[in-house]
């Protein structure tokens, strides 16, 4: 077999390898929701490119214009966007590579007999085709779109043209750039010794640009030093025969010659450095682990112990310390503040503060208490689970400790944090001494809610973060169940407690109902009233269900 057919063998495993792990939905709730996810956008993002496709051929065949845009602008524009695109694509390769991409699976069998440069173009052509399965139908849709709405039949080529090869030039560049970083982490041992520290850093920073409008800026920024790099010419390639975009044959052809370029390029440096980092060892292989045991925890033990008794205590500065060991777990309590980052960027640009904000951080909080520690803790116990199971410890005390291992940490802060968004807000000052009030009491609630569910949704498999990094994360349908029953409460008790929003919600369900149906603000808040009493109560039973769930629990 040739080369070159050593590498599309070994690409067509990676791909089939991955297929066959998406479409195992024996294996968990995860590949059917990853199946579905991959479907709605591809689908939407299909629909969306053929409707603007359209809409953009008609426009320039009608009048030559786009949003007030002649040819040559519309062609300028769309090569900063696509520049930036590709940009922002090549990052995401970097990313992988330095995460979960970044070594063979079986590396031992497959280094041993094929070349180190035929199994780098092996992921790298894997990596595209994963690219191709996200990118190229949305892309033909659009192509087809500006053929039904420009009347010339280009399109449809050029459009799915120009997003192959830009994307070929993305992996062929980000794969090797994420390789170097990769060997920097793993190889060097003041970073590999640091690294969650680093991890953290670079979270924050990313969180810190992205709320402050940063990042916004920067692309800003970046757009017509992009446009007037060789990237561009993309644009050219793409928009080849569109009617009124002077699109330049040159740099249509410069663009397949550059991909061709940069493909070389990124097979050959991306080969010396994965001949470097594959045949070397991480930095601290062989070397001792730090002991967990710091000379506080018995302190705090023994401070606790006559609160909570000998055995809670333990349990708890247990899960303390398994936090401390895998940090990146206690990651997935922050994701709401990522769907909040765009606010926090006009909180920083205005100057002021919403008066929603302090309901949605009591949200937040309550949300952050209930996954900290109680999602999963049978499978946070891991291989301790048989010992724990048959020790003198009952349901009531390890379902407790782990209540209060979370919200130990959780009340002060969350408090805290509510209290301060609260008080810098414009809501008046009955408001916000109720919303402080009501912070550790939703907490409780939340974290005695989500131990039910997490028990009886355990999950142990471990989730790779990088390949060199694995965390036991709550099943899915743990965070689905905990998520629902979080907003539907917060929805009920906004309805009761503001009128206003009952009124406003009344009015979107009478909307969305067919056949004229609707549903009077006065109806909404007595079905809201009736609700949450079953929703208040089900905490108390989620907690007895825990106990008991412990006490008789059996390993298969």
């Amino acid at each position: 077999m040739s080369a070159l057919g050593h590498s599309v063998r070994l690409a067509r495993i990676d791909v089939v390898r991955m297929w066959r792990k998406q479409r195992n939905f024996k294996g968990g709730s995860s590949s059917v929701a990853g199946m579905l996810v991959y479907a709605a956008l591809v689908v939407g993002l299909s629909l969306g490119g053929g409707y603007a496709g359209y809409n953009v051929g008609q426009s320039l065949s009608a009048s030559g214009t786009l949003l007030g845009m002649g040819g040559d602008a519309l062609l300028e524009a769309t090569r900063g966007v696509l520049a930036l695109f590709w940009l922002v694509l090549t990052v995401v390769f970097v990313v992988r590579a330095v995460g979960q991409r970044g070594t063979l699976t079986r590396a031992e069998g497959i280094l041993t007999v094929v070349p180190t440069g035929q199994a780098l173009l092996g992921v790298l052509l894997a990596e595209y085709v994963y690219l191709l399965l996200w990118s190229l139908v949305p892309a033909v849709s659009l192509g087809a779109g500006l053929v039904v709405g420009a009347g010339t039949v280009w399109p449809v080529l050029a459009v799915p043209a120009g997003v192959a090869l830009a994307g070929a030039a993305s992996a062929s560049i980000g794969y090797p750039l994420g390789l170097a970083v990769r060997h920097i982490a793993s190889r060097f041992e003041f970073v590999a010794r640091h690294k969650m520290a680093i991890v953290g850093v670079v979270f924050v920073g990313y969180f810190v640009a992205l709320s402050t409008g940063a990042l916004d800026r920067l692309m800003v920024q970046l757009f017509e030093p992009m446009q007037r790099t060789p990237l561009g010419w993309y644009a050219d390639l793409l928009l080849v025969g569109t009617p009124g975009v002077p699109a330049s044959a040159v740099n249509v052809g410069s663009a397949v010659a550059l991909t061709l370029v940069l493909a070389t390029l990124g097979v050959v440096v991306g080969t010396r450095l994965a001949d470097r980092h594959w045949f070397s060892d991480p930095a601290l292989a062989g070397a001792e682990q730090e002991t967990a045991d710091e000379d506080t925890e018995p302190g705090i033990e023994r401070r606790l112990a006559p609160v909570l008794g000998q055995a809670s205590a333990a349990l708890v500065i247990l899960s303390w310390r398994r936090a401390r060991r895998s940090p990146l777990k206690l990651l997935y309590a922050f994701y709401p503040l990522l769907v909040l980052a765009g606010l926090f960027a006009n909180i920083v640009q205005s100057g002021e503060i919403p008066a929603y904000l302090p309901y949605a951080v009591l949200v937040f909080v309550a949300w952050a208490a209930g996954v900290i520690f109680t999602l999963n803790p049978l499978g946070d116990q891991g291989a301790a689970l048989t010992s724990t199971l048959l020790s003198r410890v009952d349901g009531r005390v390890f379902v407790g400790a782990h209540v209060v291992a979370g919200l130990v940490v959780a009340v002060p802060l969350g408090t805290l944090a509510t209290a301060v968004v609260a008080y810098l807000s414009p809501i008046d000052n009955r408001t916000a001494l109720v919303l402080v009030a009501a912070a550790p009491v939703v907490m409780v609630v939340s974290a005695a809610l989500s131990v039910g569910i997490g028990m009886a949704f355990p999950k142990f498999e471990a989730t790779k973060v990088t390949q060199s990094m694995k965390t036991v994360l709550p099943s899915m349908w743990a965070f689905l169940l905990f998520t629902l029953y979080l907003f539907a409460t917060a929805g009920a008790a906004a309805v009761v407690y503001e009128p206003l929003v009952g009124e406003l919600v009344a009015a979107l369900v009478s909307w969305a109902l067919p056949f004229g149906l609707g549903v009077s603000a006065k109806t909404l808040t007595l079905i809201a009233t009736v609700a949450l009493v079953p929703l208040v109560l089900l905490p108390v039973a989620s907690y007895r269900y825990a106990t008991k769930r412990f006490d008789t629990y059996t390993l298969a």
